[in-house]
């Protein structure tokens, strides 16, 4: 694990290291820039040509995150970081019931944002629990369950999947990305739901 990670997270690495868990960095691609080989891109299945990049490439708490056209632009790099699995952070209490005991063996992934390659130690994350409209901006990396996501690969479609908060509360229809209703929205939390009989668009991603 990076220094940039709290204790929790750590002992998470811990775990693995003894056997119990499988905490390790992911091997991404589509970068954004070719400085940051390692880094990926978040694309929505809604929009085409678009990917999330953090407004003006700010590296600060609390900058949002938004869409915009895919390119050799720094505020698009991310690095996708496998933490472990959903139980090994339910067993840690970092994420509740509502995901813990519904997807234990699914993945879990913070993406951290790196502008050229360079690590900030911020991630892609919300300032509170999960929740309809909820913005997604950056968060200090390895803190709590708000900067977590658990793809759903059973919801796969033609490589897009929804990504579900650490936070969530809901089982049935739980808190996703969502890339919002145009290209230009800034990235939001939301329930799951369907449109024209098939997940919506928005709130499929690509990574």
């Amino acid at each position: 694990m990076k220094p940039v990670r709290s204790k929790i997270f750590a002992g998470l690495a811990v775990l693995a290291l003894a056997g119990g868990g499988t905490a390790a960095a992911a091997t991404a691609g589509n970068a954004a820039t070719s400085d940051c080989a390692t880094c990926t891109n978040l694309a929505p299945q809604q929009f085409p040509g678009y990917v999330a990049a953090v407004s003006g490439g700010t590296a600060q708490v609390g900058q949002k995150v938004i869409l915009s056209a895919a390119g050799p632009f720094s505020a698009e790099d991310f690095k996708q970081l496998f933490q472990g699995t959903v139980q090994d952070f339910f067993s840690a209490g970092i994420i509740g019931p509502a995901v813990g005991l519904t997807w234990p063996s699914n993945p879990v992934y913070e993406f951290e944002f790196a502008p050229g390659g360079t690590d900030t130690g911020l991630c892609l994350g919300t300032g509170t629990t999960a929740a309809n409209g909820v913005a997604v901006d950056l968060q200090p990396c390895g803190v709590n369950a708000q900067t977590t996501w658990i793809p759903l690969a059973i919801d796969d479609i033609g490589g897009f999947e929804p990504l579900i908060n650490g936070t969530d509360t809901e089982v049935n229809t739980p808190f996703v990305l969502s890339a919002g209703s145009s290209a230009a929205s800034k990235l939001t939390t939301h329930k799951l739901d369907l449109i024209a009989g098939t997940f919506n668009p928005a709130e499929m991603w690509r990574f």
